[in-house]
This record gives C-alpha cells, structure tokens and sequence, in this order.
C-alpha cells in the first residue's frame, strides 16, 4: 500500500509541474492599442512632420506619409491586412464636385515584424485634382486593420481607446475569439493652392 501511495505522490508532483511550466507560456491572441496617427509631407529626404491636432491642412498634389501609431503591440497574430482609403472631392468630367476614394491595400503576417517595424505606415499622393475642403467640412484617410490569430482570442468589450493628445484621430481596436481588427480615421482640410 506504501507503493501506491508514493506512486500516487509522484504522479501528483509531476502532472503538478507540468501545469505549472505550462502556465508560463501566454496562448492568448489580442489586438495592438493605439494612440492614434502621425504624419509627414514631402518627399524624401525632405519630409515635414505634421503637426498634431485637428487642424492638418494639406495642398493638393501632397505626399502623404502616415503612420498608425501602436500603444501596445499585439499577441499571436498571423495574416493581417490593411487597408488605408484616401477620401476627398474632385471634379467629374462634366465639371461636377464628386467624391472621390483611393484605395492602399497592404497583407502581411504581424508576428514577423520587431517591434521597430510594427506600425504600419502608408505612402500616398493627394491627387493634384483634388478640390479645397468645404467650408465646415473635413476630408478623411480611413484606416481598417484585420487580424487573423494563432491563439485563443480575447474578446474586448469597448475596444482600448488611450490618450492621445500628441497624435491625430483615434483608432479603435475590436477583438473576438478568432480575429480581430482596429478601424480609425485621420482627418485632414486641402487647402486652396
């Protein structure tokens, strides 16, 4: 009987370390949080940040380099896509104020990327078509991102908005079981040439 009850120890201690070591290792997916965006003008070498706030005032004809700002990296995440969609007026070939879009499309697996690496950042030109910015009005570059994870995702119930007084706009992550994603909006005015 002595036997067993030692056997029965050992088996014991050892399923108890095994649950412990595993414990270690964090399988759960979630999404990166945000502060918001930052951007440049120009061409390189010759960029201009911009400032932050609302007020972002571009010329038509700009290039446009803007980054989507994470607070916190995200966890366990593969394919990912982003799309980044220029929205502004311009005239149809009747002479007609339209609105028009511009649509950046980017796939790539989030997990490869160092933390330096990990923003996503977009290049654009603002047609030199586009029209002055309505008076009362705001032009947008809209930002969706979508994740595809490799652990078990965690759901998060309002999304992770933060502080972010030094950025432009805000991003909103969302978050399920399988995947997850992020949408934001950067707002912009072209002004008169």
């Amino acid at each position: 009987m002595n036997k067993s009850i030692i056997r029965n120890a050992i088996v014991c201690s050892l399923l108890s370390l095994v649950c412990f070591s595993c414990s270690k290792n964090d399988y759960t997916s979630y999404c990166p949080t945000w502060y918001g965006f930052t951007y440049y003008t120009g061409d390189y070498p010759n960029y201009v940040q911009g400032t932050s706030g609302n007020n972002v005032y571009l010329t038509a004809g700009d290039s446009v380099h803007i980054t989507a700002c994470q607070k916190d990296r995200g966890h366990l995440i593969n394919a990912t896509d982003y799309s980044w969609v220029l929205c502004y007026d311009t005239l149809d070939t009747a002479g007609k104020r339209v609105h028009a879009t511009k649509t950046y499309n980017r796939h790539t697996n989030y997990d490869g990327y160092v933390d330096g690496d990990a923003d996503p950042v977009c290049h654009m030109l603002l047609p030199a078509n586009a029209l002055p910015t309505e008076s009362g009005k705001r032009d947008t570059i809209k930002f969706v991102a979508r994740y595809s994870y490799s652990g078990q995702g965690v759901t998060i119930e309002n999304g992770n908005i933060v502080d972010n007084t030094s950025y432009n706009g805000r991003i909103t992550p969302q978050s399920g079981a399988t995947g997850g994603g992020a949408a934001g909006n950067f707002f912009f005015n072209v002004r008169a040439n």
